[in-house]
């Protein structure tokens, strides 16, 4: 199925239960209420939501389906901002008229005037009034609405219901479409969506919503059809698609995430599953119950039954990738697929991102990855907007479907390690986290064996070079701190031309490991541990220094930094036991 009629499927399946607006209505952020009398006066502007953190957060309350304007003058039915329904907004002098509200609210009252005529509810015949009577400069008369002004506002007759909740204005509401043609979602004949529904809560996008499915140029038109006709969707399929996909973007919704500059949407057929992906890909919910979660859908890969689960690894799961286009949307890629083909995906990627010592601990647990703060780990100065702009996409689509991932993402991680020298201590493991996402990409994409934790016996020229420079590193910072040393001068170099900076390297090391010799006690073991490694690594290395090294290579460098880096700082007790070697080894030769 596609995406609209999956999406259309979870209306009908939820729309009840979770209380989304029906057909021809919309959710939208209602700040006031105006209380009309009978005769159509106003007898108080009444504020409608809360105060957070001081600030004004509007009701959101079911209404007749907003209007698309993005250009224009179209007001909405029974409700609208304060420009529109009360002739009133905000100008540098106060609540006034700006250059075109006059014209709002007159095609407010025009609008509204046709619909109500021979009206008999009395609260449609007090709005008819209203809209007969009223004048923006009453709006003075009303002190305490000052504030809500350019909000949108609803109506009311005294302390009766809701204008357009009344059964009179829902009967106004529900007229006859145009165009009856067989719905490409539904299969059904219906009324078809000249203007397909705004989606709002894709980040970057336009906040007053933008289209996922438009037509506004002539190349898009042909046989005469314009806009909706291209492409025909009823109108209750419109409604019903966007509806849920807009419930799924809402803040608090739970059923979205971002991934660098993607919004996710997700939904299952088993709203349980949909807590796992949270958890799994965002990190949602309680941090401590990750790695038991974990352990489920680990299980459930590998075909293994839990008591403890319960849910039905056939169950269907759906993953839809957004991003900000214009004033429309991307689609980055879209997943149906089902809860066990998602265990086996997101494991392939906890193993493929596999290495120790893991940066993904913590409190002694093993943590589940977050693609979304892999990412971070690319960008200058850690800002989501220096993400590159399809990295979060072509990532999530690699891990979904089991498939390459982004040539880019390496790229991108050997640039960051070229320019960045020594990372941000405040952003925590960096260095492990690169580390494991340089294997993931050489396991996945090059089909290489990458060692797991620190392999002394391995011969790949390219690590076993990162293992001699985390020495020469360790030995330098062993011997004295330095504002620029030699990761910060020489990471970039020495990985991607080894046989011109490597002999410049070599002549500082025997400086720093004649120094710490001389330092003695803690600073003489470190020296003798570092020059153990480095003669190990030297013997080897049998001579081979290549001239230059390819990015996957110098993956592999960064790797064996990484590894040796670690060794070395993992039980510095063992600094201790060298020292006391080195010592004994000399008064043996005495």
């Amino acid at each position: 199925m596609t995406i609209l009629q999956e999406l259309a499927a979870l209306y009908d399946a939820r729309a009840v239960e979770k209380k989304w607006p029906r057909p021809g209505f919309s959710t939208e952020k209602i700040g006031a209420v105006v209380v009309l009398a009978g005769d159509g006066s106003v007898s108080e502007i009444r504020r409608l939501g809360s105060f957070e953190k001081n600030k004004f957060v509007p009701r959101r309350m079911t209404v007749p389906a907003a209007i698309k304007r993005a250009s224009g003058i179209k007001p909405n039915t029974f409700w609208d901002k304060t420009a529109y329904a009360l002739g009133v907004t905000e100008t540098p002098d106060g609540p006034g008229q700006g250059k075109r509200t006059a014209a709002e609210h007159a095609a407010w009252v025009a609008a509204h005037l046709e619909l109500l005529e021979g009206a008999t509810d009395p609260a449609l015949i007090a709005l008819h009034r209203f809209c007969e009577t009223w004048e923006s400069e009453r709006f003075a008369d009303h002190p305490d609405a000052a504030g809500l002004v350019d909000q949108n506002v609803v109506f009311r007759l005294g302390d009766g219901g809701l204008v357009h909740d009344l059964p009179a204005a829902q009967a106004l509401l529900t007229g006859a479409g145009e165009g009856d043609a067989i719905c490409l979602v539904s299969g059904r004949a219906g009324p078809v969506a000249r203007l397909h529904p705004s989606i709002k809560g894709v980040m970057g996008a336009q906040t007053a919503g933008a289209s996922l499915v438009s037509f506004n140029d002539a190349a898009y038109e042909s046989h005469g059809k314009k806009q909706g006709d291209n492409a025909p969707v009823s109108e209750a399929a419109a409604f019903a698609y966007g509806t849920a996909l807009n419930a799924l973007l809402a803040k608090g919704s739970g059923n979205h995430l971002r991934i660098g500059g993607d919004t996710v949407a997700f939904w299952a057929e088993e709203p349980e599953a949909e807590n796992w992906f949270d958890a799994m890909l965002a990190g949602a919910g309680d941090p401590a119950a990750e790695p038991e979660l974990a352990g489920r859908l680990r299980a459930m890969a590998e075909g293994r039954r839990r008591d403890d689960v319960a849910l039905n690894p056939d169950a269907r799961l759906f993953v839809l990738g957004l991003a900000p286009n214009a004033a429309r949307l991307a689609v980055r890629y879209w997943h149906p697929g089902t809860l066990g083909d998602f265990a086996r995906a997101v494991t392939r990627f906890w193993d493929d991102m596999a290495i120790a010592p893991s940066p993904f601990a913590k409190d002694g647990a093993l943590m589940p990855p977050k693609p979304w703060a892999l990412l971070y780990d690319v960008a200058a100065q850690r800002d989501a907007g220096n993400i590159p702009a399809t990295l979060g996409g072509e990532l999530m689509r690699a891990i979904m479907t089991g498939g390459r991932y982004p040539a880019t993402w390496l790229a991108a991680l050997m640039g960051r390690l070229r320019i960045e020298g020594e990372p941000d201590a405040k952003a925590g493991k960096v260095d492990g986290r690169r580390a494991a996402a340089i294997a993931a990409i050489l396991r996945r994409n090059h089909g290489q064996e990458v060692p797991m934790a620190l392999d002394e016996g391995a011969r790949d020229v390219a690590y076993l070079l990162g293992r001699l420079f985390g020495a020469y590193v360790y030995a330098e910072k062993s011997y004295q701190e330095r504002g620029a040393g030699l990761r910060q001068k020489y990471m970039g170099a020495a990985s991607a031309t080894p046989a011109r900076v490597f002999p410049v390297l070599m002549r500082g090391y025997e400086h720093n490991l004649s120094s710490l010799r001389k330092a003695g006690g803690m600073k003489a073991g470190s020296g003798a541990r570092a020059d153990r490694a480095v003669a190990a690594i030297i013997d080897a290395l049998e001579g081979e220094m290549p001239a230059t090294l390819p990015l996957e290579a110098q993956g592999r460098f960064f790797i064996g930094f990484y590894h040796q880096i670690s060794a070395f700082y993992a039980k510095p007790e063992e600094a201790a036991d060298a020292l006391i070697d080195d010592t004994d080894a000399e008064g043996d030769a005495a």
